[in-house]
């Protein structure tokens, strides 16, 4: 199939474009960043992501990607184009849906026969029959669309991955005709027995839904309300177990071992960032209150989120002795989460804006994000190593859980800072091995463990 993918440079319209070519169908991935463009048709991707660079290599080999600013030419012929566009949160928590409008008025103009459109980007009820009348009422050529939902269930760090292995398909649409284009392209993953693929080499079927298009649309906001709701769930839990002397990786292992509830996404922490679960879990308030609908539990989950934020800022005061200002504070981790350079939203960056507005003197290091960071930030210390961020710090604050961190030469580490202390906002570390080489340690879910008599 020929297709086409707006907002193709994107996170998500990347992951895209890349997985359907390497299935072999033909990709036009257009995005008016005229850079980013250029930097792909290269083989250079702004995405850190597992794979991604030789999926991106081996499709501009073949010739099935073509990365482009023209979305004339990449519409036309395309049967399924999938739109990718973001749709950030407005300051009200509701859905900013500029771009999607946007790209909906430039395929009226530019489709040249029957296609199915594909919206990828998670937007709220409604947005379908939107994009339909924008359609409709600019289509030079009175051509006929059908718009269908097909939400992505994509983890930064490991969307390829996703992709190519997906948990379940899901599209929404009343519309037979738009059925049945989308269970061809789909077809290698729903028709295993008779199709066969070696690029994908699925072991089994993929649950296909087909659904409504209201359906659809909620099993997205739905997922990513739940997961958030976990992870505010689990750092409640981690609350309780300090105030009665309890291992929260203890609880947790017992926990999970349950089947009903698992271990997915229940790590005590500083809370969930990013880009998708807290604009998705605001998205969906706003358009309940504005249904008339008050959701009190996922607004729970939201304030939970914030207050588990201020508990890091506070546990760096406590840790001090209850003054931060002026004191040197080594932040590691920058990106929202292991395996990715993505800092949108990161609760990292938030964390640091506050303790910098209470007067902190930061240093930071991140593997891969610094560059992102320093966007964002760009009056920080950043250093490309991480005993350099330590040297000289009063407390060491860990905010994202990339491994190499917890195989790091602490006991080096100590000698270089100011004072021995951690705030480790990931329970990566060992609290009582950190005792032992002489640190102040604080994690979430266990009460802060003074200096060690016998310490190294």
């Amino acid at each position: 199939m020929k297709l086409a993918v707006v907002g193709g440079c994107g996170y998500v319209g990347l992951i895209t474009s890349v997985g359907f070519a390497l299935m072999g169908h033909q990709v036009y991935a257009v995005d008016i960043d005229e850079s980013k463009v250029l930097s792909l048709s290269k083989g250079i991707s702004p995405v850190h992501e597992d794979g991604l660079d030789e999926a991106l290599s081996h499709s501009l080999r073949e010739g099935n990607l073509t990365f482009t600013t023209d979305i004339e030419s990449a519409a036309k012929g395309a049967e399924v184009v999938f739109v990718a566009v973001g749709s950030p949160s407005l300051f009200d928590g509701g859905t900013d849906m500029s771009q999607v409008k946007v790209a909906a008025r430039l395929l009226a103009e530019a489709l040249d026969q029957y296609s199915v459109i594909a919206i990828k980007s998670t937007v709220p009820a409604g947005t379908i029959e939107m994009v339909n009348q924008i359609i409709e009422e600019h289509s030079s050529q009175g051509l006929h669309a059908d718009v269908v939902a097909n939400p992505e269930f994509l983890r930064e760090g490991q969307g390829l991955a996703d992709f190519m292995f997906p948990n379940r398909i899901v599209v929404g649409t009343d519309s037979e005709k738009a059925r049945e284009v989308m269970r061809t392209l789909y077809s290698d993953f729903i028709d295993v027995e008779s199709k066969g693929n070696n690029i994908l080499d699925i072991a089994h079927e993929v649950p296909y839904i087909e659904t409504s298009i209201p359906a659809a649309q909620m099993i997205k906001y739905a997922s990513n309300a739940y997961l958030a709701t976990r992870i505010s769930f689990i750092n409640e839990i981690a609350g309780i177990c300090e105030i009665v002397d309890a291992d929260v990786k203890e609880v947790v292992k017992g926990l999970g071992y349950d089947k009903r509830i698992g271990w997915d996404y229940f790590q005590p922490g500083i809370g969930f960032g990013g880009p998708c679960l807290e604009k998705d879990i605001r998205g969906l308030i706003h358009f309940s209150a504005q249904r008339g609908y008050q959701p009190s539990f996922m607004r729970a989950v939201i304030d939970r989120n914030d207050f588990q934020i201020q508990q890091m800022v506070a546990r760096v005061a406590q840790s001090l002795d209850g003054s931060i200002a002026g004191k040197s504070i080594a932040i590691l981790g920058l990106a929202f989460k292991p395996g990715t350079n993505d800092v949108r939203t990161s609760l990292s960056i938030r964390i640091i804006q506050q303790l910098l507005d209470l007067g902190a003197d930061l240093s930071a290091h991140d593997p891969i994000a610094i560059e992102n960071a320093r966007q964002i930030i760009p009056h920080l210390r950043y250093y490309e190593n991480e005993s350099d961020a330590a040297s000289g710090a009063d407390l060491v604050m860990v905010l994202t859980d990339w491994p190499q961190y917890s195989d790091l030469d602490w006991e080096a580490i100590g000698r270089v800072m100011k004072q021995k202390c951690m705030v480790d906002g990931r329970n990566l570390l060992d609290p009582r091995l950190m005792n032992q080489l002489g640190f102040r340690y604080s994690g979430v879910g266990y009460p802060i463990l003074e200096k060690h008599e016998g310490s190294l």
